[in-house]
């Protein structure tokens, strides 16, 4: 990997509620949910699109194109901003402003905004045909690998790595119970990251209380992977501003959080689930740091198992995950979810000398992880 030796640095981060799909968000195209969070960062800044250099936006199942244009444009940008689109998937939002960082750092820019935007509610069918001149297939997703059957949900093999590292249910439910309990508690805390698109917003609208006996129902009746384990289809934005120490000098932000790292590997496409737990003890190593030296850790949940084994595997101590709830109890607006990892840090670190690590695993075989520091 490169060694830069310039610096990089959070200025700003926002981002909308997140909503289920078909909840209040269920009418509001991406364009108009990305230009509200962009704009709000550079209000946060209190400067104009002039000084931005370019604009990431991650996208997963929208209907393709150029989805940066479609934002920057909404958004008031010049037509003379190029945008750039960016397709990893789940990976897609941390690897957004991975790749801003890098262009920060080789002194190709001097800011720029990067996140997400996803809409679970107005997504285009996909249609896939199985060979040429057949009946097209309805799918939700395109194939991630090779030999990969798009038929065939991702959770699938979640259960096959519950046995194989004997996760409980109890263990389980317990990391989903307290998901909802940290979001329900972190509410207050969270009005600080939103950016309301509506008189009648509300904060993270899923998070909500579980039992255990709710828990068991939504198992018997929807299978290993159900409702209450597996983060909900959402829809949402989430951006950050991404500045050079030119620039922080320039505009002198309130706040300022250091990236001191950042980076998207692959491996496995079929372990992908536990592929944060590599990438997370890798930019450890790669700073000379050890787990005391985290405060704070934001770790996409896309299904409850996949968390706990890449706490276990990765040796993050549990306490340290997720403080204010995570994507178990507020949903996944795909492109947008690694964003909302940066977002939370970055209002979590802004006011404290601490250290906080983001993580988060996409399919096909890919983590990407980024490493802030306010000290």
């Amino acid at each position: 990997m490169a060694v830069n030796s310039k610096k990089a640095f959070l200025i700003a981060a926002s981002r909308t509620t997140v909503s289920p799909a078909g909840g209040f968000l269920k009418d509001t195209p991406i364009e108009d949910m990305a230009a509200a969070v962009l704009i709000n960062n550079l209000q946060q800044l209190d400067i104009d699109t002039s000084e931005v250099d370019d604009v990431f936006v991650s996208n997963a199942i929208g209907g393709g194109g150029n989805i940066a244009r479609l934002c920057t444009l909404k958004a008031g940008f010049s037509s003379e901003l190029l945008g750039t689109s960016i397709d990893r998937q789940c990976v897609g939002g941390l690897d957004a402003i991975i790749q801003a960082k890098n262009q920060i750092q080789q002194g190709q820019a001097n800011l720029i905004l990067a996140g997400g935007v996803e809409s679970f509610s107005l997504r285009p069918e996909r249609h896939y045909p199985l060979k040429w001149n057949k009946k097209a297939t309805p799918l939700e997703r395109p194939p991630f690998y090779p030999t990969d059957n798009p038929t065939i949900p991702l959770g699938d093999r979640i259960k096959a790595l519950k046995e194989t590292y004997n996760i409980s249910d109890q263990e389980e439910f317990e990391w989903v119970q307290n998901s909802h309990r940290k979001a329900l508690a972190h509410k207050p805390i969270a009005a600080a990251e939103i950016v309301s698109l509506t008189p009648n917003d509300t904060i993270d609208t899923f998070a909500r209380e579980i039992s255990n006996e709710v828990y068991r129902k939504a198992n018997a009746t929807y299978g290993h992977t159900h409702p209450c384990n597996t983060a909900p289809k959402a829809d949402g934005a989430a951006f950050v501003a991404v500045a050079s120490q030119e620039m922080v000098k320039k505009i002198n932000p309130v706040h300022c959080v250091e990236i001191k790292d950042g980076f998207t590997l692959g491996g496995d496409p079929k372990s992908f689930p536990i592929l944060p737990a590599k990438a997370m003890n890798l930019i450890l190593k790669q700073n000379n740091l050890n787990w005391d030296n985290i405060n704070q850790i934001a770790l996409m949940e896309a299904y409850a198992v996949q968390a706990i084994l890449c706490a276990k595997i990765s040796g993050a101590p549990i306490e340290k995950i997720n403080p204010f709830g995570g994507a178990i109890a507020y949903g996944h607006p795909i492109g947008a979810s690694g964003a909302v990892l940066a977002v939370h840090l970055f209002h979590a670190l802004k006011k404290t000398s601490k250290t906080g690590l983001a993580a988060i695993a996409g399919a096909g075989g890919l983590a990407s992880v980024l490493l802030l520091d306010n000290r």
